[in-house]
């Protein structure tokens, strides 16, 4: 009997035993994170004290001061920024993940460089902006987001952009001299009144503009044959009108519009 009560009374508070371990187990992946994070913050002290003593060496990177990386990329996230409530992006977010052999985002001491161009109809490629990120500038920045967990880096344009497709490329250097680069097509909402012959210039962007780039691939555009004098002589009244002498309007052939592959969804 006595038996039979002490298994009552086990099974009826079994449901407080497993609330209290799913309690435990979620401490201690808790406790996990924030000695993971601690470590990250310590790797990263030092690194900085490092670049302050003078260059990064290899014997430098023994012992764990930097992340091995894999790569970087740009997360979801990237692309035009609208904080005022008004039409169109008059800002740009970039979202850099840097990720390693797991395939997990990591801290890493690095500087940063964000090149911006706007890609017309045409394919022309046009610089509207150069950033450069300091190493602590870029610490700062760092974020656990949503969808991605990364260094989450607000810009403001050199030059509005006049065309809704921008072409990003990110250029990543850790300080132990590492490089990494990563690039993305992002659509943009154009601000109104902004066109490339009206826009405000801005501040001078990377040196001189590069020009636009030849075009690549495609037909070869079609050129009429010369069209033969005639004689200046008027025609018998009784000849029909010739209609198949002439070849088709070659401006027809030739100004054709160019198809655009569909501008990639913002990220």
């Amino acid at each position: 009997m006595l038996l039979c009560v002490l298994l009552t009374a086990g099974c009826k508070s079994s449901p407080r035993y497993d609330l209290i371990e799913a309690e435990l187990r979620t401490r201690e992946r808790e406790l996990a994170a924030a000695k993971s994070e601690l470590r990250n913050s310590r790797q990263l002290n030092e690194a900085y004290q490092r670049q302050s003593r003078g260059p990064v060496t290899g014997e430098d990177c023994v012992g764990g001061a930097f992340q091995p990386l894999k790569e970087l990329i740009l997360g979801s996230g990237t692309g035009g920024a609208d904080n005022d409530g008004q039409p169109g992006d008059e800002a740009l977010q970039v979202v850099l993940v840097p990720r390693d052999e797991d395939n997990s985002a990591v801290k890493v001491p690095a500087t940063v460089t964000v090149l911006a161009y706007e890609v017309s109809r045409s394919g022309t490629k046009t610089a509207i902006g150069r950033w450069d990120v300091s190493a602590d500038q870029l610490h700062k920045t760092w974020r656990s987001g949503l969808f991605a967990t990364g260094y989450y880096v607000l810009l403001q344009w050199d030059q509005l952009p006049a065309t809704e497709k921008v072409r990003l490329v990110v250029q990543m250097k850790t300080l132990d001299g590492r490089a990494f680069e990563a690039d993305k097509d992002i659509t943009v909402r154009v601000l109104p009144g902004v066109a490339p012959g009206n826009r405000d210039p801005g501040p001078p962007v990377f040196g001189p503009q590069p020009g636009p780039l030849p075009p690549t691939g495609g037909p070869t555009p079609w050129i009429p044959a010369p069209a033969v004098p005639t004689a200046p002589s008027v025609p018998p009244p009784i000849a029909p009108p010739m209609i198949d002498e002439l070849p088709p309007p070659a401006e027809n052939r030739s100004q054709r519009p160019v198809t655009l592959a569909p501008a990639r969804p913002r990220g």
